[in-house]
């Protein structure tokens, strides 16, 4: 009888254990992000990448122009995000920048040359599905590097 009772207690905690054991297994690791360059310290992950490709197959299917091999745009378009990334590091360490008062203005003449005004813009662009702070820091980051190229060619003349 106390074999039994040994016996009755031990499966009963094999029952129990199981259950919580398998509540503190772990799914397996599913894959979010990947890192597909490193650039000083920052890094330019697939996401980022592929967000980066589809606006520019967007633009040229808008332009109308023949569109190259996806492969290859994929490639072109990395090699441009590490460019940049470089540029707007190195414009960082050497001071350029661009505040936000030059910034608003120059959003400002976007949107004019648009024929629209800023909130008019704005909504377009969202209409689109483009983050208006997202095109305000892309905005950003081209007139840094604009700055950046601008110094850079009157530092070399004669």
């Amino acid at each position: 009888m106390r074999f039994i009772s040994c016996l009755s207690v031990l499966l009963l905690s094999f029952t129990i254990a199981a259950p919580g054991q398998a509540q503190n297994r772990r799914p397996d690791p599913v894959e979010v992000d990947r890192i597909v360059a490193v650039v000083g310290d920052e890094v330019v992950t697939l996401r980022e990448l592929q967000t980066h490709t589809e606006r520019a197959l967007q633009q040229l299917q808008k332009q109308g122009t023949q569109l190259p091999p996806r492969d290859i745009l994929r490639v072109q378009v990395l090699e441009r995000m590490i460019m940049d990334r470089i540029q707007l590091q190195f414009a960082r360490e050497t001071g350029i920048r661009v505040d936000d008062s030059e910034l608003d203005q120059a959003l400002v003449r976007i949107a004019s040359g648009n024929k629209m005004s800023l909130p008019q813009f704005r909504k377009a662009l969202e209409k689109d599905g483009i983050e208006f702070s997202k095109f305000r820091e892309d905005i950003r980051e081209e007139m840094t590097i604009g700055r950046l190229r601008e110094r850079e060619v009157i530092s070399r003349l004669v």
